[in-house]
């Protein structure tokens, strides 16, 4: 078994990730812990080196690349990953290693495929501050998501095409043949899961295997990794010529037509179309405010319309200058 954590700059955080991951229920002298550094300029290291834990740089590497050489210098039958800002539960490995080889019999379409390994959902830590927590409660819906099974509140064990690399286990056998994209940083997870997916792979997802995870603890982070999401998306999408999760347009369309809406309602010097998409929106915006606020049962559930509007913006002006951007593969988010 090896257990690879990829880091970067994580000082802050790196200790928590470490120290539950030593605390495993599962045979310590079972498993090794690899750390891969895509290049740390702060303390990491000197953290890292008060565990027993193997440390490699890639200096300047993607999150692809740092995951890849993880997968090379590892020796287990099974590798997990998770990252330098999570932190996994006790049992844990334990979990994974019994999920995946015991699958249940009747999860739908299990005999048709091949199964590439096991995931599970990433949460909020619970001393996070208000505002990651409710982000978290956020990506629990559906409209916050997009219904990716890491986050949205799928409640039942299923297949899968993709789960987040924060908290995955995979055979280690696939390797042989399928590898993360050395070129991909923001989304190596969602471009390499499709072309396993593509090639007839899919991942047992069980709700009881979660991570905790900092999420963005500001709106201003939470606006900046939207727009990264959407421009890591439309770079991958375009380097594959195919469409890869079907709602990630969605968001820049949405801008485009409410532009038009706009233009069109000026032309015609009446409101026709505006009001459309408001009331549009605020019976999406409802519905999601309403299941935060089944969840937080806080008040702080009434930002969901002002956080859904801000995130659908942000992704999709990341979506619009993915597809602009001149080399879909090693141009970086300015």
């Amino acid at each position: 078994m090896s257990v690879v954590v990829v880091t970067y700059n994580s000082e802050k955080t790196i200790e928590e990730t470490l120290s539950s991951l030593a605390r495993q229920t599962y045979p310590t002298d079972s498993y090794e812990l690899i750390v891969v550094d895509g290049g740390s300029t702060d303390d990491t290291e000197a953290i890292v080196e008060e565990y027993d834990a193997a440390f490699h740089v890639v200096d300047g590497g993607t999150i692809g690349a740092c995951r890849n050489h993880g997968i090379d210098v590892s020796s287990g039958e099974y590798i997990a990953f998770t990252d330098s800002d999570c932190a996994v539960p006790a049992t844990w490995l334990d979990s994974h290693v019994e999920r995946i080889e015991s699958p249940n019999d009747d999860i739908e379409g299990q005999d048709d495929v091949t199964i590439a390994g096991v995931g599970g959902p990433n949460r909020p830590f619970p001393t996070d501050p208000w505002f990651s927590k409710l982000v978290g409660s956020l990506q629990g819906t559906v409209f916050g998501s997009g219904g990716s099974p890491q986050s949205y509140a799928i409640g039942e064990v299923r297949l899968v095409r993709s789960v987040a690399a924060c908290n995955v286990m995979y055979d280690a056998a696939i390797f042989d043949s399928h590898r993360y994209d050395d070129a991909v940083n923001v989304g190596e997870d969602a471009e390499f899961h499709f072309r396993l997916s593509e090639a007839g792979y899919r991942f047992v997802f069980d709700p009881a295997i979660a991570v905790s995870h900092h999420l963005s603890s500001t709106f201003g982070a939470y606006c900046k990794k939207s727009r990264s999401y959407g421009y890591a998306m439309a770079r991958i999408q375009r380097r594959h010529g195919k469409v890869i999760r079907w709602y990630s347009a969605l968001p820049s369309l949405a801008l485009g037509g409410g532009m038009l809406a706009v233009l069109a309602d000026l032309a015609a010097r009446k409101a026709r179309y505006v009001p459309l998409l408001l009331a549009a929106f605020l019976l999406v915006s409802g519905y999601g405010t309403a299941q935060v606020y089944r969840d937080r049962r806080s008040p702080t559930a009434l930002l969901v319309p002002i956080m859904l509007a801000a995130q659908y913006t942000y992704y999709g002006i990341g979506f619009l200058e993915g597809l602009a951007a001149p080399d879909p593969v090693s141009q970086d988010l300015p």
